[in-house]
């Protein structure tokens, strides 16, 4: 009885031991600006090359802008108890200023469930508004912020007076599967601490190094060859049993 247990767990060791896990990097399927108290779409109906980002110290809030990007991991095993790296690019800069400044990141909570006019995490870049933006902030620290009941603040990137067109911003994300939503798809967003108007690549930007990326790992998955291996050991473990039975 001992020597058939050691023989069906061979099976099992060999995909332990050949597993392999994958680092996949994909670009955002929906990506767009909001505008403050605009109810229609901005950046070109949302296909654009750039994603603004822009406060408003002046009092005139009409001014601020905030950047949405959706990825979607539909199919793609993500390993969602593992870290992931967002990248994104300045593409777009209005013009040299002076003194610290601050770019936040943030992420659409997993689990969230629009409220009112909200769009849901399925929102597409040609019907985004500032008035629908899911998580956006739009009473209180509207420059700047979203919603803390339904996002979170990843990182904040200060000092960032010389952030000069091509700067490469490179965000970790501790655990995807905070910001993984039902559907599969993950939203970022980004806001701005200044008046003066910056640009993130979007996903149309004809510069391909500026697109944003996720980089994710896959869920580890046995390598072709040992599928091989794994059916030749079950094949002699259930001879020898037809033998032992005989």
């Amino acid at each position: 009885m001992s020597k058939l247990r050691t023989i069906s767990i061979v099976p099992t060791l060999l995909l332990i031991s050949a597993t392999v896990s994958q680092a996949v990097i994909i670009t955002t399927v929906d990506d767009g600006s909001i505008r403050e108290g605009q109810a229609t779409t901005v950046q070109d109906g949302g296909i654009g090359a750039n994603l603004y980002v822009r406060s408003d110290n002046s009092g005139n809030n009409d001014n601020v802008r905030k950047a949405y990007l959706k990825f979607d991991l539909t199919g793609l095993d993500a390993d969602l108890t593992a870290s992931a790296t967002f990248t994104t690019t300045i593409s777009y800069r209005a013009k040299n200023q002076n003194g610290n400044r601050t770019f936040y990141f943030y992420g659409l909570d997993s689990g969230y469930t629009p409220t009112g006019d909200e769009l849901g995490t399925d929102w597409s870049e040609t019907a985004l508004t500032w008035n629908n933006a899911p998580g956006n902030d739009r009473t209180n620290n509207i420059d700047t912020g979203f919603d803390p009941s339904t996002t979170s603040l990843i990182y904040t990137a200060g000092n960032q007076y010389n952030s000069d067109v091509g700067k490469v911003y490179t965000i970790t994300i501790p655990t995807l599967g905070d910001y993984t939503q039902a559907d599969n798809t993950v939203t970022l967003m980004i806001s701005w601490s200044d008046a003066v108007q910056y640009g993130f690549g979007s996903k149309e930007n004809t510069t391909e190094a500026y697109r944003p990326t996720l980089e994710f790992t896959q869920t580890a998955v046995p390598e072709p060859s040992s599928f091989a291996l794994m059916a030749a050991a079950m094949s002699g473990a259930f001879v020898m049993v037809r033998r032992r039975r005989r």
